[in-house]
C-alpha cells in the first residue's frame, strides 16, 4: 500500500501534541516540510541522512529510505522500548502541555532550515551513474555531457531506475536530490527538500552579475555546458523567497522559461515582482524548453539576449 495512502487510516491528533510525543521521547525533529516532520528512521541503521516522515495531521511514519510504515504508537514502542498501552497513554498525556518539560521543549525547538546529506552518498550515485550504460545513454539523451556527470555529480539508482540530482543551498551544502524515472516522467524529491527556499546551482553561480533563470535543473546544466550562468526554480511555481535569492545576489535576471502557460506565468511573476533588471527570453514555438535545443542554437538565442537587453535599457 503506498504511504501516502495510509495516512488517512491514522488516529487523528493536533500538530502541537505530535510535536510534544516526538520531542518528548527523545526523538529529534531534523525539519519540517509542509505537512510532515522529518526524523532520522529508527527501523534501519543510517544516521547520515534522515529519510523519515511523521504526518502533522495522522501522526502516521513512513521512511523513504526502508519503506517503513507505522502508527504513532507503533514509532514510540519502537523508539522507547514502552509497551502498546504505555505509549497510547503517554501520546494522551501529551494532548495538553502538562508540566515544565514540555514548556522547556516548546522553547528550545528549534528545527533546522537545511538537512545536509552525505558526500559519500553522492558520489557513490554519481560513480553509479558513470559506470551505467543504461544511465549515459539517457543522459546523451538529454544531451547532458559525460564533463556534466560529474561536475554537477549527477548520478544513477539502479534499484529506483532513476537519474539524481544532487540540490544545494545557497552556501554550497548538498540539502536533497529531485530524481526521475528513465522511463516515463515520474518524479520524486527526497524528504525535506525546500525547494521554496533555493535555487539550484546558485551556489556556483551567485558570484555573476547576469544569471539565467529557468524551471528544469537540465535546462539550467545545459546552459551552463555552453558557459552561461543559469539557476533553476525546479518548477514554474516560482517562490517569493526564489525571487528574493534572484534579486539579492544578481543585476540581471533573464528569463527562459518553458514554452506553456505555466511558462508565461512564471516568466510574468518574475517580471512583476523584479521590475527592469528582469527580462524574458522568447523561445521559438516548436521548443518546448531550452532542453530542446541544439547547443549552437541556444549559444545563438542566449548571445542575442544582450542585444534585446541593451535596447530595453535604452528603449524609454
Amino acid at each position: 500500500m503506498d504511504h501516502r495512502s495510509r495516512r488517512v487510516q491514522g488516529n487523528t491528533y493536533t500538530e502541537d501534541q505530535i510535536k510534544r510525543v516526538l520531542v518528548g521521547s527523545g526523538i529529534t525533529i531534523e525539519s519540517e516540510v509542509g505537512s510532515d516532520f522529518i526524523i532520522f528512521c529508527p527501523y534501519h541503521n543510517n544516521s547520515r541522512t534522515p529519510a523519515g516522515e511523521v504526518s502533522k495531521e495522522s501522526g502516521l511514519f513512513f521512511c523513504f529510505g526502508c519503506q517503513q510504515t507505522s502508527e504513532l504508537q507503533e514509532l514510540i514502542m519502537k523508539t522507547t522500548g514502552r509497551s502498546y498501552f504505555e505509549s497510547i497513554r503517554f501520546i494522551k498525556s501529551k494532548e495538553k502541555e502538562t508540566n515544565i518539560e514540555d514548556l522547556v521543549n516548546k522553547k528550545l525547538y528549534k528545527p533546522k532550515e537545511f538537512i545536509q546529506y552525505d558526500e559519500l552518498l553522492i558520489k557513490r550515485l554519481n560513480n553509479q551513474a558513470l559506470e551505467s550504460p543504461r544511465a549515459l545513454r539517457y543522459f546523451e539523451g538529454r544531451k547532458i555531457t559525460k564533463q556534466s556527470i560529474e561536475k554537477f555529480n549527477l548520478g544513477f539508482s539502479e534499484k529506483q531506475d532513476m537519474v539524481t540530482i544532487p540540490v544545494q543551498s545557497p552556501e554550497g551544502m548538498t540539502i536533497g536530490f529531485v530524481a526521475r524515472t528513465i522511463e516515463g516522467k515520474e518524479f520524486k524529491n527526497t524528504p525535506g527538500l525546500p525547494k521554496s527556499k533555493i535555487l539550484f546551482n546558485l551556489h556556483r553561480v551567485k558570484q555573476s552579475k547576469r544569471v539565467y533563470i529557468v524551471e528544469s535543473s537540465f535546462d539550467a546544466i545545459r546552459i551552463d555546458q555552453v558557459g552561461f550562468p543559469a539557476v533553476a526554480t525546479l518548477g514554474a511555481n516560482v517562490s517569493n523567497s526564489q525571487i528574493e535569492l534572484l534579486k539579492k545576489y544578481f543585476n540581471e535576471i533573464c528569463i527562459v522559461s518553458d514554452n506553456d502557460d505555466a511558462g508565461n506565468t512564471m516568466a510574468q511573476k518574475l517580471i512583476d515582482k523584479i521590475g527592469s533588471r528582469a527580462f524574458s527570453i522568447k523561445l521559438d514555438s516548436k521548443y518546448k524548453d531550452i532542453g530542446d535545443m541544439l547547443d549552437s542554437d541556444i549559444i545563438k538565442l542566449l548571445d542575442n539576449s544582450y542585444n534585446d537587453i541593451f535596447d530595453k535599457l535604452f528603449s524609454n
